[in-house]
């Protein structure tokens, strides 16, 4: 082979996927209600992880971490919706892929409760910061997008502004503008759950009463062992504010005492396709084509 076709083919390899040429799509499975995606450790080692969106930072099981001699990285404390204060240990292990996104020497968090569950691991939107990617609802794949398939999105489909909670760094979590029942309120985008969490105080906001015959009340433990109170109920409708014919009529929803507005998870987004570009600031929605 010439070696300026060689040099070319080794360019080609080496570019994010975001400055390719065509999109790369990979199957996702709905399992418990979450995203779960095929993924690679150090290059040949198979697992499977959730692509949780309100995770903030990868994490992985304890024993994964062993298994592939992570270096100790330091600690990181961050706060669950719940408010509930969660300190990791940080490593570094050296290699995580998820599709055409692979990382070297990629910083990954430990917690114990994931090898209690035998799950593999949680992918954070921390690996996407340089690259669109579309959660498409309707095929269930992921397509990882280039500049080209970014723009048509953005062409056929509706956007809407995204704001960015940025740890240092080290943690990521976006959220959007929407409506709840007719209420302005910041969201997380949370792949991570299934129904809609809202704050409390939207009780009052919207008139719903905690004793009404259609509110029922749930005690449980949290994954990090707090008590947690929720009230579940319908409500008329969740929408985006900028896009307020998205959204889900009637919606299956729980209220509790979460440090966000609310949280927006999975069930929002069926039956549409999904495009987080977080460089750009945006989320993109597109519904299924109409069939006659």
């Amino acid at each position: 082979m010439p070696k300026a076709a060689l040099a070319v083919i080794l360019l080609l390899n080496a570019l994010p996927p975001f400055a390719k040429s065509k999109p790369v799509s990979i199957p996702f499975v709905i399992s418990s209600d979450m995203v779960v995606v095929p993924a690679t450790v150090n290059g040949t080692i198979p697992i499977h992880v959730i692509l949780d969106t309100g995770a903030g930072l990868d994490i992985l099981a304890p024993s994964l971490i062993e298994k592939l001699h992570g270096k100790p990285a330091g600690q990181f404390s961050g706060f669950r919706m719940t408010g509930e204060r969660l300190d990791i240990a940080l490593f570094v292990i050296p290699e995580l892929a998820v599709g055409p996104i692979d990382k070297k020497n990629q910083m990954v968090g430990s917690f114990d409760a994931l090898d209690q569950l035998h799950i593999d691991g949680i992918v954070s939107l921390n690996d996407f910061r340089q690259n669109p990617f579309t959660l498409d609802f309707i095929s269930q794949v992921i397509v990882f997008e280039t500049s080209k398939s970014l723009a048509e999105r953005l062409a056929k489909g509706k956007f809407s502004p995204l704001q960015l909670d940025d740890q240092r760094g080290i943690a990521l979590d976006v959220f959007a503008q929407f409506l709840i029942a007719g209420q302005p309120g910041q969201c997380e985008i949370d792949t991570g759950s299934q129904n809609a969490t809202v704050s409390l105080r939207y009780m009052a906001l919207i008139g719903i009463e905690k004793d009404a015959k259609n509110v029922q009340k749930q005690e449980k433990r949290t994954i990090a062992g707090g008590m947690e109170v929720r009230y579940k109920t319908q409500l008329p409708e969740i929408s985006l504010a900028a896009l307020p014919e998205i959204g889900l009529a009637h919606p299956g929803v729980s209220f509790s005492n979460i440090i966000y507005d609310c949280v927006v998870g999975t069930d929002f987004w069926a039956g549409k396709a999904l495009t987080i570009d977080i460089a750009g600031r945006r989320l993109i929605v597109s519904n299924p084509p109409q069939t006659h």
